[in-house]
């Protein structure tokens, strides 16, 4: 037991040694190597090379001028008319052409050539069509009157004069509208609604520029005395708003009852 224990001790010791050598070595500080200073009599001047001479280039020859162009030659006078003149031999033949021609029949043709013309300009160059010689004036058709108005009017309407004739064309319509819308407004007699009376009258009357009216009248009776004198009173209060003509005009228009059941 006494061995073992020394030696325990012994190995101990010797690991502290190492121990503390090693402690030792590593805490020492390690010299770094010594910098070289720096100098400027260590330094070496390079000569700068010289620039070399660049090689001569040849010389380019300058380019060629663009030649001008070259003027037209002025032609004389004297050599176009020598190239324009005919040649004699052409005048020659053309002379020998007319001499053989004898006079007497040169004189014949331009007289023929003379009565010829004369008798164009008289005669026109295009003959007229029969159709056009014997067809008539064509007369402006006239517009057909409406209905109504041939019912109301027939012949005297022709007796008109054109600015009547126009306002009846025109206005005949709405003085019947007018009519029955004061005729609907006042309401349908009483006694023909329970009689059941129902018609159509006619009235007349003639119309002034001014507004008023006249000779009003009526020309066919519905058949029932209370029917056409409704139909006169609500001419007396519908004129008021009729369209005014330039001419005093007679109207007649058609004035119709009929029960709505």
């Amino acid at each position: 037991m006494n061995r073992l224990a020394i030696s325990f001790f012994i190995t101990l010791l010797l690991y502290i040694l190492l121990f503390a050598i090693l402690k030792f070595d590593l805490q020492k500080p390690k010299k770094l190597p010594m910098k070289k200073r720096f100098s400027l009599q260590n330094l070496k001047l390079i000569p700068i090379p010289k620039p070399t001479k660049k090689l001569a280039t040849k010389p380019q020859p300058p380019k060629p001028k663009p030649k001008p162009k070259p003027k037209p030659k002025s032609i004389k006078k004297q050599e176009v008319a020598k190239k324009i003149k005919p040649k004699k031999t052409e005048k020659k033949k053309y002379n020998k052409k007319i001499k053989k021609t004898p006079k007497k029949r040169q004189s014949t043709a331009k007289k023929a050539l003379k009565k010829s013309e004369q008798n164009s300009t008289k005669l026109p160059t295009t003959l007229p069509s029969l159709n056009t010689l014997f067809a008539k004036k064509s007369v402006p058709k006239k517009e057909p009157l409406p209905k109504e108005i041939q019912k109301l009017y027939k012949d005297e309407f022709s007796t008109f004069t054109k600015e009547q004739q126009k306002f009846i064309k025109d206005n005949l319509s709405k003085i019947g509208e007018i009519t029955q819308k004061y005729l609907y407004l006042r309401g349908y007699p009483y006694i023909a609604v329970k009689t059941r009376q129902e018609g159509v009258n006619i009235v007349e009357f003639n119309l002034h520029p001014n507004g008023d009216i006249t000779d009003l009248k009526l020309i066919s009776s519905s058949g029932y005395e209370v029917l056409d004198k409704n139909s006169i009173e609500t001419i007396k209060a519908a004129y008021k708003d009729y369209p005014l003509p330039k001419e005093t005009t007679k109207i007649k228009i058609y004035v119709q009852y009929s029960i709505i059941y």
